[in-house]
């Protein structure tokens, strides 16, 4: 089920997936480590080879974090001499795999099998921290 949710400031309305999903006597439930992982992922706007498509509303999930200031001096002087800053290289890949996880788990919560339009978005607020935003459309679809 979705409910809808104004977009900002621009009088656009939205469908949302409830998340966690929540069963007519308020009982939360959860979804196993399978089902979550089973949640196919797109960039498209539709699954591969999908005959039925039932959309189940916008997901969105996002992270702030910081490296640790050990990782902060290395990639001071790594960024001296140019070459991958490791460091940063790790946080960016760990936050996005944390995103992606969270998403198909909302997915799941909203009835969905897939997600589709997936976009990312990452921004530097200031000197080693990022933050970092994932969305799509959570979809049940049948092939």
């Amino acid at each position: 089920s979705t409910f809808v949710q104004p977009y900002y400031n621009t009088g656009v309305a939205l469908p949302v997936a409830h998340s966690p999903s929540t069963d007519y006597i308020g009982t939360v439930s959860m979804a196993s480590q399978g089902e979550i992982a089973a949640v196919e992922v797109y960039t498209t706007n539709e699954p591969v080879m999908a005959k039925e498509i039932e959309y189940k509303g916008m997901l969105l999930v996002s992270k702030v974090k910081s490296r640790n200031m050990f990782s902060d001096i290395g990639s001071g002087l790594k960024s001296l001499v140019g070459g991958e800053i490791k460091g940063l290289s790790k946080l960016t890949s760990d936050i996005r795999e944390e995103l992606l996880w969270e998403l198909r788990e909302k997915a799941v919560q909203a009835g969905a099998n897939a997600i589709v339009g997936l976009r990312m978005e990452t921004n530097s607020i200031f000197e080693g921290v990022l933050d970092m935003v994932v969305f799509g459309t959570a979809v049940y679809f049948q092939r």
